[in-house]
């Protein structure tokens, strides 16, 4: 225990969680990020307060594995590796001390973040599941990895630049991995071996079993070779080191996903239904559910005027802003709380914003701004306003009400059942992401 207490004041154990906390809790806290707004927040949810440490281990990893590098050179450094070659203690006595050390104080570090944002979700409230455990593994798992990669490479390499060098090339894989797993540079593959997780998207992401153990795979194969690495005391044993990683990386890659995509299911816990009626929340935003029962019971029974209107009120689980258009359920009206269209709006104004489009959601993603996005917020527009009976053009946004004028005109222009079939073609056009819903209301389905 003396050895041990020596290695933690003479090392830099003490300030690797010290420079991991500025490093992390200074973002969270102190910048605006994905991090720091809706349901995916880090202090919102158990989950999110787990993944997030993962994602920020990006820039926490070269402080570990640099640290650990700077420890590992020491014997050779300071000259004595033949001296301490010659005792009769085992040089695994040593090394277990020295990582021990590292890996604690890095553990420490990592889970004082974890506890930050914990810490917060049970003050407010939020909603326990048990789906954050294996991600937790997982986060402590690549720190410990961390550890041993340095103190291995720090033995085998003892030269001056070999810390700095193996904290930037750390540092750039991880960047590297991490935007491919967003833009899709390189295989999904390449992506979640990658220490920094891909930024969740919303607080029901949960990664599947499948890539949650091909990455325990993979990170104790990191580990284990940098165990190999330390110890190794020829040039024939350190050629051993590769065995861990190839193992490691023959189990995960059968078992990741082709495409991103399905590198995630709902948390079952957080996204079960809570209902008033025929109006659903998931659990985790129960206390939402009287605020949207009233406008969403009020919805369904104005979209009773179209032939097969939607019966229920759903919120979704899906992450919000992502880039899937179409089709969707024509049976369900479907909200999202993360959704800037619903921010604060209760009542009558939130009765109106789930008529946009006759219940549906936008279909934005397709474009992204332009002349079919303005002629799709006007055609969704004047479909809630046919819905109550009255017309009152778009507030503050003349390009729009340049387009809802003719359109409402052109629709109260013609018979009763022609308004409704066009609306219900209009409909289903925003169901499907197809075609122009504003031509339809105007001009019927010819």
């Amino acid at each position: 225990m003396s050895v041990f207490r020596i290695e933690l004041r003479r090392t830099v154990a003490p300030w690797v969680p010290v420079a991991m906390l500025v490093v992390s809790l200074g973002l969270l806290l102190f910048s605006r990020g994905p991090w720091s707004h809706g349901s995916a927040a880090w202090n919102e949810t158990w989950l999110t307060a787990v993944r997030w440490p993962r994602y920020l281990l990006v820039l926490m990893w070269p402080i570990i594995v640099g640290a650990a590098a700077i420890q590992g050179m020491r014997d050779a450094r300071a000259g004595v590796v033949e001296l301490f070659g010659s005792t009769p203690r085992p040089a695994g006595q040593r090394a277990a001390k020295l990582g021990l050390a590292l890996g604690l104080a890095a553990a420490v570090g990592y889970l004082v973040l974890v506890a930050a944002g914990v810490g917060q979700v049970v003050a407010t409230g939020g909603l326990f599941t048990t789906a954050w455990a294996m991600q937790l593994v997982l986060g402590v798992l690549s720190v410990l990895a961390g550890v041993a990669l340095g103190l291995g490479v720090g033995r085998l390499l003892p030269y001056p630049i070999t810390a700095p060098a193996l904290a930037v090339l750390v540092l750039a894989g991880g960047l590297f991995t991490q935007v491919s797993g967003v833009n899709g540079v390189a295989s999904n593959a390449v992506a979640l071996l990658g220490i920094g997780q891909v930024a969740p998207h919303g607080p029901f992401d949960l990664p599947k079993p499948a890539v949650e153990i091909g990455q325990l795979a993979w990170l104790l194969g990191i580990a284990a070779a940098g165990i190999v690495l330390l110890l190794a005391r020829s040039a024939r044993i350190r050629v051993l080191a590769l065995l861990p990683v190839g193992a490691g990386l023959a189990v995960a890659l059968p078992l990741f996903p082709a495409s991103s995509a399905e590198n995630y299911a709902p948390d079952e816990t957080a996204a079960a239904l809570v209902c008033d009626g025929p109006v659903c929340v998931t659990r985790l935003h129960e206390d939402w559910l009287s605020t949207v029962a009233g406008p969403g019971k009020e919805v369904l029974q104005r979209l009773e005027k179209l032939p097969q209107h939607p019966t229920r009120v759903v919120e979704s689980t899906e992450p919000y802003r992502n880039n899937k258009v179409g089709p969707r359920d024509p049976s369900q009206v479907l909200l999202q709380q993360d959704s800037t269209a619903l921010y604060h709006k209760s009542g009558l104004s939130l009765t109106m914003t789930l008529l946009s489009g006759a219940g549906t959601t936008q279909c934005h993603a397709a474009s992204y701004g332009g002349e079919r996005n303005d002629r799709e917020d006007a055609a969704r527009w004047v479909m809630a306003q046919w819905l109550v009976g009255s017309y009152s053009p778009p507030p503050s946004y003349a390009a729009l009400q340049n387009r809802t004028d003719p359109a409402w005109a052109a629709l109260k222009a013609v018979p009763e059942p022609e308004q409704t079939a066009r609306v219900a073609a209009a409909r289903q056009l925003e169901l499907t992401c197809t075609g122009d819903p504003l031509k339809v209301l105007t001009e019927g389905g010819r």
